[in-house]
């Protein structure tokens, strides 16, 4: 059954959202790479970047934006937008980068994602941003169609790191109006 976007709620995440945070960053993190990076790198990687008082310290720090999206009180994905050095290649004026859109497997193709990135691309401007920008993995396809389609466009690429292992990233960029 897909939920209808009238059902599924975004909200800013709180102090108490961070286990199911870094649980679904681990998860999706993990599901995507899996078959790439070396078991050990992305356990590593994975405990470092999405530990849970790592996620508590991102939660409590201002600058840092994540949103939770729920579906009848259960969550099924979140964003993060997070201000970053961007790479040279992203040249936009006052970027964000929305540094996290996860939603787990089992909601994907239901308009989580749609919902969940209007409202950070909503929040990014609340913030006074002009544009937004990320990484994605170059053979995650459907997510750079998806990019493509919230009107992101390809503006360089750059190695990712997850320890030794090494993996392309597209960087994309979009502007925000008013």
């Amino acid at each position: 059954m897909s939920p209808k976007s009238e059902h599924i709620d975004i909200r800013r995440a709180m102090a108490a959202d961070a286990p199911v945070l870094a649980y679904m960053g681990r998860l999706t993190f993990t599901q995507s790479y899996a078959s790439v990076i070396a078991a050990e790198e992305l356990a590593s990687y994975t405990s470092r970047t999405f530990g849970l008082e790592r996620i508590r310290t991102e939660l409590a720090t201002a600058e840092i934006t994540y949103l939770l999206a729920l579906v009848e009180g259960t969550p099924c994905g979140y964003s993060k937008l997070e201000p970053t050095t961007p790479p040279v290649a992203v040249n936009g004026p006052n970027p964000v980068e929305l540094a996290r859109l996860y939603v787990l497997p089992e909601w994907i193709g239901q308009g989580i994602g749609t919902t969940l990135i209007r409202e950070t691309l909503g929040a990014a401007l609340e913030r006074g941003c002009c544009s937004c920008w990320l990484r994605v993995w170059t053979e995650n396809q459907r997510a750079i169609k998806f990019y493509r389609q919230c009107g992101f466009h390809e503006v360089g690429s750059e190695p990712y790191y997850v320890g030794r292992c090494s993996e392309t990233v597209l960087l994309m960029i979009r502007n925000l109006s008013r």
